[in-house]
């Protein structure tokens, strides 16, 4: 199978687990719409029946919005405090299952208190009947803070190496099913490796629910859109040029011929390839000390193919602009409320 990227630098990884992500931090709160404060009033009063918090659907489910706006809004002292509080009420006679996902993310942060992972992972393990795959993610999240999980370099074929987020076979079974933070991860550690279509993927799978995939989604397409714009259409000499480089460099029936490989790439350049380009800059990018070409490196580069792929220093560029969403129960707010709280979110 050919690879995805060349291998990374050390200090190109990816974001770790901690939620939130520098980008995901949001600007001051900004006020309510009439509509929005008429259904809050009626969530207030939904959630607090005669029979007991919890007691019902309706309430239940009301205990579990409202502390999803709590744990979401900025603008009232202790509102992750309350935001416990309102999950507590909302799991209480287990009408609402997925209010538990919001006890387990409260004990991890500590939103009443100090962080308590004990009483986070019964939480989980409360959760996991009902919806699986969020359990999943938020166990992956308790378990890689609990044990100071790091990223790590892989090797992979042909000598390259990709970075792997920890405890990675439970982050894609969350992913696998269906879980949309869980997608958000593996789409930036793609990037960050310069697999952007396996990066898009992902994105493009959490979209509808996750407004930080959508995002990323959109700026890794207007990304890749532009060396498309810029790219003139290369000759079929050019193309000819650039087979037979790839089969110097990578040596194709014969031992691989480094100096043929780069004087064929440079003819494919100066006749318009865009692919043949990007491969010189990436074997000019890591010279040896004294200048010459690193032929180590360009080993390593061989089997990538530059002509769909963002060069890696671009991708490693690019993967520090993506965002996650604020908190890992952001995707659970209905839309309008997600809109509401972009701006009031801690």
């Amino acid at each position: 199978m050919t690879p995805q990227g060349p291998q990374v630098p050390a200090n190109a990884q990816p974001s770790g687990p901690t939620m939130p992500s520098a980008r995901s931090s949001l600007a001051s709160a900004a006020p309510l719409d009439p509509a929005l404060q008429k259904e809050l009033a009626q969530l207030q009063r939904q959630a607090s029946p005669k029979s007991g918090y919890g007691s019902t659907s309706v309430s239940a489910n009301a205990a579990w919005l409202l502390g999803l706006i709590a744990l979401h809004e900025n603008t009232a002292p202790r509102s992750t405090a309350q935001a416990l509080v309102w999950f507590e009420r909302a799991a209480r006679h287990g009408r609402q299952p997925l209010a538990w996902s919001g006890v387990a993310w409260c004990e991890m942060q500590g939103c009443a208190g100090p962080p308590d992972p004990s009483l986070a992972r019964q939480a989980i393990d409360r959760l996991r009947p009902a919806y699986r795959p969020r359990a999943l993610y938020l166990q992956w999240l308790l378990d890689t803070r609990q044990h100071a999980s790091s990223s790590a370099a892989v090797s992979g074929p042909e000598g390259v190496s990709n970075l792997r987020l920890p405890l990675h076979d439970l982050l894609e079974q969350a992913a696998g099913e269906g879980d949309a933070q869980a997608r958000v991860e593996l789409g930036i550690e793609a990037v960050v490796n310069g697999d952007l279509q396996g990066a898009r993927a992902y994105f493009q799978a959490a979209a509808t629910h996750s407004p930080a995939a959508a995002d990323n989604l959109q700026l890794l397409d207007g990304q890749v859109a532009k060396p498309a714009q810029q790219q003139t259409t290369a000759s079929s000499e050019a193309e000819k040029l650039l087979e037979r480089a790839r089969m110097a460099h990578r040596g194709t029936g014969r031992p691989p011929d480094y100096a043929q490989a780069l004087r064929l790439y440079q003819a494919a350049a100066a006749q318009g390839s865009a692919s043949a380009r990007r491969m010189l800059a990436l074997i000019f990018s890591r010279p040896q000390p004294d200048g010459t070409i690193n032929l180590a490196w360009m080993a390593q580069l061989a089997w990538l193919d530059t002509s769909n792929t963002l060069p890696q220093l671009q991708a490693h560029t690019l993967s520090r602009m993506m965002r996650r969403d604020p908190t890992p129960l952001f995707d659970l707010l209905p839309p309008a409320w997600q809109r509401a709280l972009a701006s009031s979110a801690p």
